[in-house]
């Protein structure tokens, strides 16, 4: 079995290093079909770009479900036949199906993990490191660039590996529920948590439109009003508690009208990253300096955010533009065009003027903030006009 998932995932892999992949629906099935590792990995591809990938969106609202009926009678066994599930599932995650159903009158979601999820994840980071090594030996990697990626890769597999304890998802989301509580803006839902194991949760459905299909209907008026709950939550949870909801696909997001008002209900507490509040404060010290172009305290505030002296100093005065490019969105009272962002082209265009000593490697904190940021960036071009102001969020 091993040896045919070995081969599905070098297909995958060698599928998207082309410039431009083809069969997208047989490697859409592919991906569904592997679940796991896999299928997050298609969720980032989709955010990443729309545009090559665009198929991959299907895998962040509903996936490839299975009429599994060995999974669907487990869930019936850990629920102890209390909940009247539908047979037929409604959503495959990476790493469990999902089911509705009524429990005492209400309508609830059953989320069971596949049965080899914990195998297959084990297995799959074990291979990926193998054959990045190997890439890496075969095209003379630096040491440095070598161990930076690994290490990336090594944060990736630590934050997957806490997705499977719904245990723990669950002491997540009564942190999120209990800070925005008293907020109608947003729905948290609760859990029903007499039958929350480490493989099964219940929770209370959502009832709204799923973000990224509300965001293709709806007028743009309502699509910013959208977004604003969006970045208000990621924001005020980071800001405030230091809490991070680390999975900003729309999958995990649903709209819903009450009477005049718009409510975000927010799922999926799996990815949650719980920073230092001071790590907090010291991330705004470093926007607010380069804002002010206060540049003298820069450096420091960079190694208490965990970047090595060495590589600071090496960066010279390429740092602060790079830094500028990186936050440049962050930086400006005004609205911000995210047409004319084009980070990867700054970058690249900063950092080939100049052969640097040492590589500019970003802390395992920073990586997955960058990544959500830029997840809830990528909804800013559902906009008709791709401007939308962000710094007030930080204010």
């Amino acid at each position: 079995m091993k040896l045919g998932r070995k081969y599905k995932l070098m297909k995958f892999l060698f599928s998207i290093m082309k410039e431009e992949p083809k069969d997208m629906d047989k490697l859409f099935e592919l991906l569904g079909e592997l679940k796991g590792v896999p299928q997050k990995f298609g969720q980032f591809l989709y955010l990443k770009d729309r545009r090559r990938y665009g198929i991959f969106g299907r895998l962040l609202d509903e996936g490839i479900p299975a009429n599994d009926i060995a999974l669907y009678r487990r869930a019936q066994q850990l629920t102890n036949h209390q909940i009247a599930l539908s047979e037929k599932p409604i959503a495959a995650a990476s790493i469990g199906q999902v089911y509705e159903g009524v429990f005492e009158g209400s309508s609830v979601i059953v989320k069971v993990q596949y049965p080899e999820i914990q195998e297959n994840m084990d297995h799959d980071f074990r291979f990926m490191k193998k054959v990045f090594s190997l890439f890496f030996n075969f095209f003379r990697f630096p040491q440095e660039s070598r161990n930076l990626l690994l290490a990336y890769l090594e944060e990736f597999e630590e934050t997957f590996q806490v997705e499977t304890d719904y245990l723990h998802e669950e002491k997540l989301l009564k942190q999120f529920h209990e800070l925005f509580a008293d907020d109608q803006r947003f729905y948290i839902p609760t859990t029903v948590g007499q039958f929350t194991k480490r493989e099964i949760i219940v929770e209370e459905k959502c009832m709204g439109m799923p973000l990224r299909f509300f965001l293709q209907e709806a007028a743009e008026g309502e699509k910013r009003e959208v977004l604003d709950l969006l970045f208000s939550f990621y924001f005020q949870s980071f800001l405030e508690r230091g809490i991070l909801h680390g999975d900003p696909h729309s999958g995990n997001f649903f709209v819903r009208k009450d009477k005049d008002n718009i409510v975000l209900e927010v799922i999926d507490f799996g990815c949650v990253k719980v920073y230092e509040l001071s790590f907090v404060e010291n991330l705004k010290s470093l926007m607010m300096c380069l804002r002010e172009e206060n540049y003298q305290e820069v450096p420091k505030i960079l190694m208490s955010l965990g970047f090595k002296e060495d590589e600071i100093k090496s960066y010279g005065k390429a740092l602060l533009p790079i830094l500028d490019t990186i936050f440049e969105p962050l930086l400006l009272d005004e609205a911000f065009d995210f047409k004319y962002w084009k980070l990867t082209y700054k970058l690249n265009t900063i950092m080939g003027s100049k052969v640097f000593e040492k590589t500019l490697s970003l802390p395992k904190d920073l990586l997955i903030l960058f990544r959500v940021f830029h997840g809830c960036i990528a909804h800013v071009y559902h906009l008709e006009e791709k401007v939308f102001n962000v710094y007030r969020y930080i204010k």
